[in-house]
């Protein structure tokens, strides 16, 4: 796995926000969760997911939205993953269907796996992006990132994110060493 939004870092790469070319606006990546999905009073309740994948996804940040927000805003957490609909890594193009796959899995292996848009936080230099994390918040960057050494992650898989609704995206990001 290959994270590549990786913001306010030296020697940072940082994917492209444009359409790939040839594409036409109605394969353009997701303008962010819409607000239509209705949110469940239980974050740890698993509904039933829409059929359509991007659907899912925004069903899925509806849902992890208020409790994210109201218990993480301002704090460090493990980030475990960032694509968008177009992204060009790990040998394949993403679709909402790949990323809702991979979401799914860490949420399986991992606890208290959430998933986040990046426009929703001011912390993320891009707002198109698919964000999953570990919903513990750390008031310290390190101790994220010993989440992620601890559970056998390495730094090209996890790092420290602080989820911030206001300010900027500058230092917002710790890599593992």
């Amino acid at each position: 796995m290959m994270f590549l939004n990786r913001d306010g870092d030296e020697d940072s790469t940082v994917a492209a926000t444009t359409a790939p070319a040839g594409e036409d606006a109605s394969t353009a990546p997701s303008a962010g969760p819409s607000e239509d999905a209705a949110p469940s009073d239980d974050p740890e309740s698993s509904p039933t997911l829409p059929a359509d994948p991007k659907q899912a996804l925004d069903q899925i940040v509806t849902t992890d939205r208020k409790t994210v927000i109201a218990d993480l805003d301002g704090k460090w957490v493990p980030q475990l993953s960032s694509k968008k609909v177009g992204l060009e890594a790990e040998g394949k193009t993403w679709e909402p269907k790949d990323i809702l796959a991979e979401h799914e899995q860490m949420r399986k292996e991992y606890p208290r796996v959430q998933l986040v848009w990046s426009g929703d936080f001011a912390s993320f230099k891009e707002d198109d992006f698919w964000v999953t994390i570990v919903g513990i918040g750390y008031d310290d960057p390190e101790d994220a990132l010993s989440w992620c050494s601890s559970n056998g992650l390495g730094p090209d898989n996890c790092y420290a994110k602080q989820l911030n609704t206001s300010g900027g995206y500058e230092g917002t990001t710790r890599l593992q060493d």
